[in-house]
């Protein structure tokens, strides 16, 4: 009995040790989504952050929202701050309405950011919720933060969108990131806790 107490332990030691030193490419699963652990966005190379799943009513897995930076950081002042690319990638579990998504748009961006902050980037708010059609279950976007080119909407493969400067950028970040994120859970998950 106690060989065998051993062995699980030195295995389970040696486990731990293999996922210490697994290649950097190596991904994650999240719930039934297979999740990069570093990926190329326009030759900049980005670390995942952390990941999480979106739940609705408890019950319901609504997508896996993970958030890429070229310098990983637990703390949501210093990701909102990072100036470099980055990514948030958003996996769907479920097929999700135009309404349902333009709903969650404009709430988050409402319960995230000031009044002023909302004032001056109303136009980009208002154009960047109106691209949102149906998904179905299995759609990816990517949200794409290139410094010189602004923030890259791609639904499925496909350039959706392209809203210029840092201010839209970090008011889309803090949908997640904010004060009043989808839920804290996946706040907590996409900041590596």
């Amino acid at each position: 009995m106690t060989s065998r107490a051993s062995y699980l332990r030195s295995g389970l030691i040696l486990a731990a040790f293999m996922m210490v030193l697994a290649p950097e490419g190596q991904a994650r699963r999240v719930d039934s989504v297979t999740v990069p652990n570093q990926l190329t966005v326009k030759h900049a190379r980005l670390v995942l952050n952390g990941a999480g799943v979106r739940y609705y009513a408890i019950f319901f897995s609504v997508y896996v929202g993970a958030l890429y930076l070229e310098h990983p950081t637990h703390q949501m002042a210093v990701a909102l701050r990072e100036s470099g690319p980055s990514r948030v990638a958003m996996y769907f579990l479920r097929g999700v309405s135009a309404s349902q998504l333009r709903s969650a748009w404009r709430t988050g961006f409402r319960r995230n950011n000031s009044k002023v902050t909302r004032k001056q980037l109303a136009p980009e708010i208002q154009s960047f919720i109106k691209l949102w059609h149906p998904l179905k279950d299995h759609a990816q976007v990517f949200l794409d933060y290139l410094p010189k080119q602004g923030t890259r909407v791609s639904i499925n493969g496909h350039l959706a969108g392209t809203f210029p400067g840092w201010a839209f950028h970090e008011a889309l970040l803090r949908i997640w990131l904010g004060p009043h994120p989808p839920t804290h859970a996946l706040k907590r998950r996409m900041l590596g806790h």
